[in-house]
């Protein structure tokens, strides 16, 4: 005989986890909520996220740091649970929050083990039943609306409401698979074509790859088949294979879901905010100060004394070692070009491998922005990363995933 539940929940991350915690204590009343996770554990991938200390929202919430086919969506949804609410929920059960740079917010312990923890302990408390290391193969809605999940192992759940917030395939390694969009398309719900977000980016140009390890601050601006579409002022990181870092990472939400058709590019200032003329005249006072200093080393007072080495012999072609008094007005200009508009071609994304979320899912306009629950079929809900949105780097992601399980754990109880 099926195993029955009044609210099934598929996915056990903080969507999932919040959507059945918020379903089981919703009104007073007592419900039996049951949350299915393949993992063995629940909140295996929260336990990373932040580099561990769980970046968890963000005080600069807004409409414009979310990204989807049609973003509109979020007019019903933000502002129901809000940054604010959520650190209320968790300071109500002893968390205590600290702001930082951006209006980062992070557990004041600096582990993303606290909230796992409160979370687990939530789900102890609410009574949620927790199934782990089972996978759902399948899912159906019998004629009278109750419906069904079958499991690996034979086992069958069945329940009046069905809530699936088992997220994209960003970061398979920690168990992130597209489960869910079977799911969804079981139901005929639509799913825009997922790809890699906050994401590090290759490039073909081997030349730069001498610069692995360099950090500086830069402007970064991308575009896509000619057209400007994205840009960030923050650090950027050179890799073995490309660039990375958080600006980066901000721009490439942007452009993933053209790549590789479309051809991407990235200029880099790394003097952002600074006219040209202005970037000339501190590297000629620079110049004349130190006129016998080899040219390789004549910025080394305001860049990464290895960013301009390499940028002067293997994409210049210049003598790096010639003193920077003999440095001809032509090269002078070639330097400066260079220093606030490098052109990076980029070839590929580094994959889902090394994603932060996934863009794509879901298609929103066939989802109910204020409570969660699908358009197509009554009493299916969707929750977290499930849907095509995704948020900057900072934040934005966990908040709406806490944001979409409230709202869907609430209206599935009420169901």
């Amino acid at each position: 005989m099926p195993d029955h539940a009044d609210i099934l929940v598929i996915g056990g991350g903080p969507a999932g986890i919040f959507t059945a915690v918020t379903a089981a204590r919703h009104d007073g009343k007592t419900r039996r909520v049951c949350l299915i996770e393949h993992n063995h554990m629940l909140g295996r991938k929260l336990g990373k996220t932040g580099n561990g200390r769980c970046n968890i929202s963000n005080r600069r919430i807004a409409l414009e740091r979310y990204h989807g086919e049609d973003t509109r969506f979020l007019h019903n949804v933000l502002p129901r649970f809000t940054n604010d609410d959520l650190l209320a929920w968790f300071g109500e059960r002893g968390v205590e929050f600290k702001e930082e740079d951006q209006g980062c917010i992070f557990p004041v312990t600096d582990q993303a083990s606290t909230i796992v923890d409160v979370l687990k302990e939530e789900v102890g408390r609410c009574g949620v039943e927790v199934v782990p290391g089972v996978r759902v193969e399948g899912v159906a809605r019998g004629k009278g609306g109750e419906f069904s999940a079958r499991c690996s192992g034979g086992k069958t759940f069945t329940s009046r409401a069905l809530v699936v917030a088992t997220g994209g395939p960003a970061y398979p390694q920690l168990g992130a698979c597209e489960d869910g969009y079977s799911f969804a398309k079981a139901f005929g719900h639509t799913i825009v074509p997922p790809s890699p977000a906050l994401v590090a980016l290759e490039i073909g140009d081997k030349s730069l790859f001498d610069l692995q390890g360099v950090k500086a601050r830069a402007g970064v601006k991308a575009t896509q088949g000619g057209k400007p579409v994205a840009s960030a002022t923050d650090e950027l990181l050179f890799t073995h294979y490309g660039v990375s870092g958080p600006a980066v990472l901000h721009v490439s939400s942007f452009v993933t879901r053209g790549l590789p058709g479309m051809e991407t590019a990235l200029r880099i200032n790394f003097f952002p905010g600074l006219p040209r003329k202005e970037v000339e005249g501190k590297i000629l006072s620079l110049w004349k100060n130190n006129p016998k200093r080899s040219l390789g080393n004549s910025l080394m007072g305001i860049l990464p004394k290895k960013l301009p080495q390499v940028l002067f012999r293997n994409v210049l072609g210049m003598d790096e070692e010639m003193p920077s008094d003999k440095v001809t007005r032509t090269d002078r200009s070639r330097i400066v070009d260079i220093l606030t508009g490098l052109e990076l071609k980029i070839t590929a994304t580094r994959g889902f491998r090394d994603a932060q979320v996934t863009s794509g899912g879901v298609r929103t306009a066939e989802v109910e922005g204020r409570t969660m629950e699908s358009r197509l079929v009554k009493g299916l809900y969707f929750a977290g990363e499930m849907l095509d949105i995704n948020g900057d780097c900072g934040g934005f992601n966990l908040q709406f995933a806490f944001t979409s399980g409230y709202l869907a754990g609430t209206n599935a109880a009420a169901h």
